[in-house]
């Protein structure tokens, strides 16, 4: 049997979920069934901690309602929920800020984050910190613009984002650079052919991790 994904989105923009379900249904291929949901309350779009705060009660609350199946993305790239979603034990768990910032920094690569919403600095450094890759941080960019402009239209982004990524190699050193968030979904394999460095975005990450490790968890989907 074919395994059940859990796209879980922590805010309300249900556009933003359909375009997620859209680009792990193009990662997963036939690996993988794909289930979208978007949060029952909280915000629009996550701008703050407080945001986050109620979008970790949001993704608790989608998991429960989705007890059928057999892992979950958290579709933000602030993770709300991750380690509860864990510690709970129901279904294996990936998140957008996880599984990229793993991906962009591995093999030791220096890696930057291009994103949006500044207010959520802090909030970003203190992750990368708590996963022991902040040596490896090279920057974090912010892009002009507002979460729900670029979810609405990203393509309108693309050149402000080449041009940050010419940035992060040329000013920054990086080897690698994460578009973090979930407007990016799917924005990094259409965008690497121009980019002057590899690209990563978190949505993409994350359901690769979790398709990786359904192999391993024995013959339940066989």
């Amino acid at each position: 049997m074919i395994p059940r994904l859990l796209i879980a989105n922590p805010n309300t923009t249900q556009s933003i979920t359909e375009r997620m379900m859209s680009v792990a249904g193009v990662v997963a291929g036939d690996r993988a069934t794909i289930i979208g949901a978007t949060a029952p309350f909280g915000a629009p779009a996550l701008e703050c901690q407080a945001h986050l705060q109620t979008a970790e009660l949001a993704v608790l609350s989608m998991i429960d309602a989705h007890q059928d199946c057999d892992g979950v993305v958290i579709a933000a790239f602030g993770d709300p929920g991750l380690e509860r979603a864990r510690g709970a034990g129901k279904m294996p768990v990936a998140g957008l800020g996880e599984a990229g910032i793993l991906a962009a920094s591995n093999t030791g690569r220096r890696f930057a984050i291009i994103t949006i919403g500044p207010a959520m600095a802090e909030s970003i450094l203190q992750k990368v910190e708590a996963m022991s890759r902040r040596p490896q941080l090279a920057h974090v960019e912010f892009l002009d613009g507002g979460i729900l402009d670029i979810a609405a239209d990203p393509h309108r982004f693309r050149g402000q984002i080449l041009e940050k990524v010419t940035q992060a190699r040329l000013l920054w050193c990086a080897d690698a650079v994460l578009l973090g968030g979930a407007p990016f979904s799917g924005l990094s394999p259409s965008l690497a052919p121009e980019a002057d460095l590899p690209l990563f975005d978190g949505l993409t990450c994350a359901v690769s991790q979790l398709i990786d490790l359904f192999p391993k968890l024995g013959t339940q989907f066989s």
